[in-house]
C-alpha cells in the first residue's frame, strides 16, 4: 500500500508555487546570461502578442551587471502568484563605486493558456 500511495503522489503536479519558482529562476538565469530571447520567452502570450522581442531586448539597459538572482517567496493565490526576487548586480558607474549591491522586489506571474508566465504591463 505504501508503495501505490508514493506512486499516486509523484503522478500529481506540483504545486503552482513550485512551477512558478522554477520559471521565474530560470527567466532571470536567461537575464542574467543576457540571453533575452531567452527571457523572452517567460512573458505571457498576451504581452508577446503586442511586444516584439527586440522591443522587450531594448528595455534592459546597460546601467548594471547582474551578478546573480534568487526568488526569496512565491504566493499564489488562483491564476496569480507574488515572487519575491533578489537580485544581486553590480553598477558600471554611480556613487557605490562599482561595487555589488542587492535588492529586494516582487514580480507578478500569471496561469494563461494553461501555463505560468511573467506579467509586465505594457
Amino acid at each position: 500500500m505504501p508503495l501505490v500511495l508514493a506512486g499516486c503522489a509523484a503522478l500529481s503536479p506540483a504545486p503552482p508555487e513550485e512551477l512558478v519558482r522554477q520559471r521565474a529562476q530560470a527567466r532571470w538565469a536567461a537575464l542574467i546570461d543576457g540571453d533575452w530571447s531567452k527571457a523572452y520567452q517567460y512573458m505571457a502570450p498576451s504581452y508577446r502578442a503586442v511586444v516584439e522581442q527586440k522591443r522587450y531586448a531594448n528595455q534592459f539597459g546597460g546601467g548594471a551587471t547582474w551578478l546573480a538572482a534568487e526568488v526569496v517567496n512565491v504566493t499564489c493565490a488562483e491564476d496569480r502568484c507574488t515572487v519575491r526576487m533578489k537580485v544581486t548586480y553590480q553598477p558600471v558607474i554611480g556613487m557605490r563605486g562599482g561595487e555589488p549591491s542587492s535588492t529586494h522586489f516582487n514580480e507578478t506571474w500569471i496561469r494563461e493558456e494553461g501555463q505560468w508566465w511573467m506579467f509586465q504591463r505594457v
